[in-house]
This record gives C-alpha cells, structure tokens and sequence, in this order.
C-alpha cells in the first residue's frame, strides 16, 4: 500500500500548487505539503533499503542454515547408528534419546480424536484432490497427531452408498473418477493409528466433478 499511496502523493504534489493558486487557497499549505513531501520521499527510500537489506540477510541466513544442516545430519547419524554411544553422551549433544519402553497407545485414543478436516480442490477435470488433516489449507503446519499414521478416505456420488477409496498418510490425495457428465461427489475421512485402529468420521464435503 505505500507504493500506491507515494505514487498518488508524488501525482497530487507534483500538481496541485496551479489548482491551489486557481482556488484562492494560501501558497503556505502548498510549502507545507512540499515539505512533507520531501520528509516522506527520504524515509520511504530509508525503508525500502532497509527492507531490501533484510531480505538478502534472510536468503543468506538461511542458505547458512541448511548448509548448516547438511554438515550436521551425517555426524550425528553415525554417532545415533553407533551402539557404543552412551545416553549421557546423547543428552550432552541435546540429540534424540530412544526410548527403550515405549508406552503403548491406548485403543480409545484415536476415537477420541477429532477427525480430520477435508478441504477438496476440483479444479482438473474428473480429478478431486482431498487436502486432509488438522490444517489441511497449509501444508506446511499440517502434521497429523501423536501416534496417528494416516486417514482413510471414503466418497460417494450424489447419494449412492460410500465407497472406500484409499489409506493415505501425507495430506494430499488426488483421487481420480471414470465420469462421462458432471458428478456431485462427496467425501468423508478418518484417522486410523499405527496399529490400524480407526477414528470417528469426518465431516462431509461435497463438490461437482466435470468429465
């Protein structure tokens, strides 16, 4: 919005001192305005360095960071893979300590989950892509639950009985239909646990496929 209110401002100074003149209005409001002109072209350029510098720092950063990161992942999966590596070893280094007594998941637990939500895109023709998941409109803030491996996908056009299509467990899928004329269909989901035990049933959501 300040591209577009400087480049409205730089228009309206540039010529408003004639109109103001026409109009009888004080050449003292005119000064004034050139002079705020003036203040806000310097601190508007001052921003916009700013805000350019900041943005190559970040790109460095992080480009830094996945280097970074590249030089870490070997050393510390060797020394994970290693049997000889001690748990005081592993907590010095703040990496990851197994857990030798895994606490088993309760078979209430995945019920007692909220299912998950379904967000569908049908923009291809007879193709529907099931975005599924806690936050199924951003995929990258979109893991499943503790303990969850995926969903299981139903659908069924118009009113016709549903139909199970798929286990999935990386929101989206794209599930392809054998159409000839435009179809309302209708998808529903549910959690199922590592061990195949399921949750209870989405909400439904509908779209029309085109052929």
């Amino acid at each position: 919005m300040d591209a577009q209110f400087d480049e409205w401002f730089r228009n309206f100074e540039a010529n408003v001192g004639p109109i103001a003149t026409a109009l009888g209005i004080d050449p003292s409001f005119v000064t004034a305005l050139t002079a705020a002109r003036t203040a806000w072209n310097v601190g508007y350029v001052a921003h916009q360095t700013a805000q350019n510098a900041a943005e190559s720092a970040a790109g460095t950063k992080n480009v830094l960071r996945a280097d970074a990161h590249d030089a870490i992942r070997p050393l510390v999966k060797m020394m994970q893979g290693n049997p000889n590596m001690t748990v005081a070893q592993r907590q010095t280094l703040q990496v990851t300590v197994p857990d030798t007594n895994p606490t088993p998941t309760a078979p209430e637990y995945v019920g007692s989950l909220p299912p998950p939500n379904l967000i569908l895109d049908w923009s291809k023709k007879a193709k529907v892509t099931v975005h599924f998941g806690v936050n199924p409109s951003n995929e990258k803030h979109n893991a499943k639950p503790p303990e969850i491996a995926g969903v299981k996908i139903w659908y069924r056009i118009e009113s016709g009985p549903w139909v199970y299509v798929a286990d999935d467990t990386n929101s989206p899928y794209d599930h392809y239909l054998s159409i000839t004329e435009p179809q309302n269909v209708e998808y529903q989901a549910q959690w199922f646990d590592k061990r195949g035990r399921t949750g209870i049933f989405s909400d439904s959501a509908k779209c029309t496929v085109t052929p």
